[in-house]
């Protein structure tokens, strides 16, 4: 009896010993399971957040490329040099797809040439612009000669000539923010942030009357700037309006000379410093759609042919 109590409770023993076995065997599986699960839960939101940003990358490059499509379009109508900048039903324009495009035409013979204004010994213009803009006379000075000793150096790189003008020889800024780079310029830059708009280094270093603002007629001219003001407006026509249908243009030195209230021994010494027309014209077309925009601006010569690009820039 004793033997075979005995194996009854080795049989229940080895039963029991056989169900734990099975019940870690099932909570491992289990186990398994659960992780196997975590782990494709986890691969699947990895894939799903790579792909949409894949999407998302796609969308936005897609999108600035149409943007830049946008500004190059705009360019195109621009750049014809019979498009002017009162054209806006050219110049602003709007796609079905919600893109659309502004651009707008200047002139960069509004602006003071630095290599011509330097090589025709024009200090005094530098000298009366800069105290306008609140420089000392002495600091205003001081910038004119830096920025000769600079075109000096001989130990300064010459760039290649960048005018469009074969008359302008000698040592030459190649960019207007080259100007910065000359340590007695700092005042300047100071008290204009901005100083860097009212400069060019392109063209034949004339400035436009048809195009420029009072205040550079009044410095190149030597007029009272009651006179600037009124020969600008002038040009606006009878609604008093810059860039609409009823603008006037000058179309002679001589209407120019009487419109500034000067006698012929007066105006014979700026005439060589103005011109009736823009040499050189500064494009800048924005294209827009969704959020993004792509600017493009390009100088160029527009009443040659062909148009001749003398700078393009992205932004």
């Amino acid at each position: 009896m004793a033997n075979n109590s005995n194996r009854v409770l080795a049989a229940g023993s080895a039963d029991c010993s056989a169900a734990v076995g099975r019940r870690r065997n099932q909570g491992s599986a289990l186990l398994l399971v659960l992780f196997a699960i975590m782990l494709l839960t986890g691969l699947i939101t990895a894939t799903v957040a790579f792909v949409k940003n894949d999407i998302d990358e796609y969308g936005a490059v897609n999108k600035e490329f149409k943007a830049r499509q946008l500004a190059e379009s705009g360019l195109a109508f621009g750049i014809h040099p019979q498009v002017q900048n009162q054209d806006r039903s050219l110049l602003e324009q709007q796609t079905p797809d919600g893109g659309r495009f502004q651009v707008t035409i200047s002139s960069e013979s509004t602006k003071l040439n630095i290599n011509s204004v330097l090589q025709a010994g024009r200090a005094d213009l530098l000298e009366n612009l800069f105290t306008r803009w609140g420089v000392a006379p002495k600091a205003a000075e001081a910038a004119v000669e830096g920025l000769r000793k600079y075109l000096s150096d001989p130990l300064r790189t010459q760039p290649a000539l960048q005018s469009t003008s074969t008359a302008q020889l000698g040592p030459q800024f190649a960019a207007v923010e080259e100007m910065s780079l000359v340590p007695e310029f700092g005042p300047i830059m100071e008290k204009q942030p901005d100083w860097a708009n009212f400069f060019t280094i392109w063209g034949d270093g004339k400035i436009d009357v048809n195009l420029a603002e009072a205040d550079m007629i009044e410095l190149i001219t030597g007029v009272s700037p009651a006179t600037a003001d009124q020969f600008v407006k002038y040009r606006w026509g009878p609604d008093g309006k810059p860039f609409t249908a009823d603008d006037r243009v000058y179309t002679s030195m001589d209407e120019v000379r009487a419109a500034l209230g000067m006698s012929p021994d007066q105006f014979q010494v700026v005439e060589g410093l103005l011109s009736l027309n823009s040499e050189v014209d500064r494009i800048e077309s924005r294209g827009i759609i969704a959020g993004y925009e792509k600017t493009v601006v390009v100088i160029a010569t527009r009443n040659t042919t062909p148009v001749r690009y003398l700078s393009w820039q992205e932004k």
